[in-house]
């Protein structure tokens, strides 16, 4: 018998959305909505007018743009909610991404060319 998953606090929460943004996740795909948890492992995709606002737990903000396919493939807190470790796919399509109360060093940011940190 599968042991039932059991979710993490969630990482985030919706801001606003432009339809139709998606997120897919351990618990399937399910339609954005603002104010409805993100998670660590979600994958957020847009359709061609879309747009996801998420703000994470230490404040940082992302806005997926329209077509976009982006996975939240770690966002691990301490007990203080400052990132020990973020790390964004940006697997296509447009996205920023304004940082929060987290150490710099903690974010990484992965594109299909290239990696970025965050530094100053």
């Amino acid at each position: 018998a599968g042991a039932t998953p059991v979710l993490a606090d969630p990482s985030g929460v919706v801001l606003a959305v432009v339809q139709q943004s998606e997120a897919d996740g351990q618990t399937g795909r399910r339609v954005l909505f603002p104010e409805k948890p993100v998670f660590s492992g979600d994958r957020i995709i847009t359709g061609p007018v879309g747009e996801a606002q998420i703000r994470f737990r230490d404040n940082t903000r992302l806005v997926v743009g329209p077509n976009s396919t982006m996975k939240i493939d770690a966002f691990v807190f301490d007990d203080s909610d400052s990132a020990r470790e973020i790390s964004i796919n940006a697997v296509k399509g447009a996205f920023r991404f304004i940082t929060g109360n987290s150490p710099k060093d903690a974010y990484k940011i992965t594109t299909p060319t290239s990696t970025i940190g965050v530094r100053g």
